[in-house]
């Protein structure tokens, strides 16, 4: 009878039963039903993802990366902090110096358009334009032999020195990105306005 004892006293010493009925591995708070402090390892990954739930509101300040190793079946929380570690998306900014006046007619980041998507956030060029016009800075990006191009400009305007681009992209793996065909065309009938009576994401 001591045995068995101490044996089921052993057995519940490692966890922790929170008021709410929490159970925490290694942990006196536990925040979910189960949660384990520690290392985790697994024989089989689940496949059926009609299984897992869904992340919710209360949950998603909580999402982290993680990483199965198929050598160990470990898994792995990714930190993207850490120098060339994976993310859902990078930011990545380009200074472009001694462009010719304002005009970058294309630059070349040499990544892979047909395994990553980039996105122009912002352009700032750092000299004084001149010209009859207004105008707005013309930027973005042109995928050209499988490779992503920037191009910028002030269209009708000159700078009377060479300058500085400093243009901010993001870049995320294709994998991680929705990717819908093209939506359209949509007639405006020689008009200014227009709607889409089937929103890709009503």
């Amino acid at each position: 009878m001591k045995k068995t004892l101490f044996l089921a006293i052993s057995c519940i010493s490692g966890f922790a039963l929170a008021q709410v009925g929490n159970v925490g591995i290694n942990t006196s708070t536990p925040r979910t039903k189960l949660e384990v402090a520690g290392t985790y390892k697994t024989g089989k990954i689940i496949t059926d993802t009609n299984s897992i739930p869904k992340i919710g509101s209360t949950e998603k300040d909580r999402y982290l990366l993680l990483a199965h190793s198929d050598a160990d079946n470990t898994i792995k929380k990714i930190d993207p902090t850490q120098a060339n570690a994976p993310g859902i998306a990078s930011i990545v900014t380009y200074s472009l110096t001694n462009v010719q006046g304002d005009w970058v007619e294309n630059f070349n980041t040499k990544i892979n358009s047909n395994d990553y998507s980039l996105m122009v956030l912002s352009a700032y060029f750092d000299r004084p334009l001149f010209g009859v016009n207004i105008a707005i800075p013309s930027y973005g990006v042109k995928s050209v032999n499988n490779e992503w191009q920037i191009y910028a400009d002030y269209s009708q305007l000159s700078s009377a020195s060479n300058g500085v681009w400093t243009i901010v992209c993001a870049v995320y793996p294709k994998t991680y990105v929705k990717i819908f065909p093209e939506h359209g065309p949509f007639n405006l009938n020689g008009t200014t306005t227009g709607s889409d009576n089937a929103p890709i994401l009503p």
